[in-house]
């Protein structure tokens, strides 16, 4: 039996993008699919990532560059819940009582060379030394300097549109540019891609080309009613994604970079951690063949198990808040012809107070996202999956190179 909302009406934040907003207007699209009868409503909320559009994202940190006003409005209760590009969402820690409520289908994951109109060449491989490839992406330089050091690598800052406007401005100086094949995608601009880059040459960014809802954790009406989007083998092969940057304790500023195959049954992770002009890296993978089996075998040394205390902190098992999810009935007149399961729908201005209380568990999560109505040992075992990665390439070195880039980075205040 699907799930009935309780409210008639939820208030979604997102940031003012062109791109941002397509997000938004897909994930209500398919929301309505499941619930015809509810309404919804769009705020536009600029983050500090928009604002700030000279410094390179580096240097400015990763603690919620494009999440953190629209965080703010969730813990207000503003607004109900919010669509994220998932990339872009923290993987080592969320604010309190902040979840990821549901995984859409991920679209290519894959990055794209975008070259400017002025210039005839299709690829990287045919662009001249010394040509300037537009990024702020530490992942993507770090990877690139591996293949390609005879280019000179520029910050290039900005929504899509802002970027695509910079890239053909002939005084600016940019031969090409690299963004994410999912955006230009979902801007039907595809046409403008000159090349995609396979994995091979470049590993992708956590959780890139999905689409990530986020909300309070203890709103369990929203995370339920969202569940209904949740896309089985996008959300298990982000979650191992997650777990693997949570470990590692990366972000923007740290070159990291994942690949995931996902089929049904097996998990294979390759991941990579780099400095900042690629010259040290470290890279491996990790696979289980069956991650509906639980993991109660020993395991090699570099393994963490399934209680060891970094991985199973009392934030990721089931908690218990007191809250009070007692709801004002709507008036009598309020039209029920879909109330075939005797629930009682809220009007869009009665909220869940968090000061009202009583015993309520918290769903569990698995690298801050809820799996609602997925397998808990494929989500355990995903969520392990990743993390032994990461265990793995600290064992490889990957502390030294952490070491050498905090030394490195300097974080500029927003």
């Amino acid at each position: 039996m699907s799930y009935a909302p309780l409210r008639l009406k939820y208030i979604i934040g997102t940031r003012e993008s062109q791109l941002a907003l397509i997000q938004t207007e897909s994930v209500i699209a398919q929301l309505r699919t499941f619930y015809p009868h509810i309404e919804y409503e769009i705020i536009k909320i600029k983050t500090a990532g928009d604002k700030n559009l000279l410094t390179p994202l580096a240097n400015i940190g990763d603690k919620g560059l494009f999440t953190k006003e629209l965080e703010i409005e969730l813990e207000k209760q503003t607004i109900d819940f919010v669509v994220h590009s998932l990339k872009d969402v923290p993987s080592t820690t969320l604010p309190p009582n902040m979840i990821i409520g549901a995984i859409l289908e991920r679209a290519d994951p894959r990055d794209a060379v975008i070259i400017a109109t002025r210039r005839q060449e299709k690829s990287l491989n045919e662009l001249p030394a010394g040509s300037v490839i537009g990024t702020s992406s530490t992942r993507r330089i770090a990877q690139l300097k591996l293949k390609y050091p005879h280019f000179t690598y520029k910050n290039i800052r900005g929504n899509m549109n802002t970027r695509w406007e910079k890239l053909n401005n002939e005084e600016l100086g940019y031969d090409a540019m690299i963004a994410a094949v999912a955006g230009f995608q979902r801007l039907q601009w595809t046409h403008r891609i000159s090349e995609i880059i396979e994995p091979d040459k470049v590993l992708y960014a956590i959780g890139q080309g999905a689409l990530g809802i986020e909300c309070r954790h203890n709103d369990i009406d929203t995370i339920r009613m969202l569940s209904v989007l949740n896309h089985e083998p996008s959300l298990i092969r982000c979650v191992a994604e997650r777990a693997f940057l949570k470990r590692i304790e990366g972000g923007c500023s740290i070159p990291n970079a994942v690949r995931t195959e996902y089929n049904g049954k097996s998990l294979i992770i390759n991941g990579i951690l780099l400095n900042l002009d690629g010259s040290r890296y470290v890279k491996d993978d990790m696979e289980n063949p069956d991650l509906t089996i639980s993991m109660t075998t020993p395991m090699p040394n570099f393994f963490v198990s399934q209680t060891d205390d970094d991985l199973l902190t009392p934030d990721d098992e089931i908690q218990t808040v007191r809250k009070n999810l007692k709801r004002k009935r709507t008036d009598s007149n309020t039209d029920d012809d879909d109330d075939d399961n005797n629930t009682i729908l809220l009007p869009p201005s009665v909220k869940i107070s968090s000061t009202e209380i009583s015993n309520t568990p918290l769903l569990r999560h698995y690298a801050h996202v809820c799996g609602v109505n997925i397998n808990e040992t494929i989500l355990e075992n995903a969520e392990l999956c990743g993390t032994n990665l990461a265990v793995k390439l600290m064992q490889m070195g990957a502390d030294s190179i952490l070491e050498e880039i905090h030394q490195k980075v300097v974080n500029i205040p927003t």
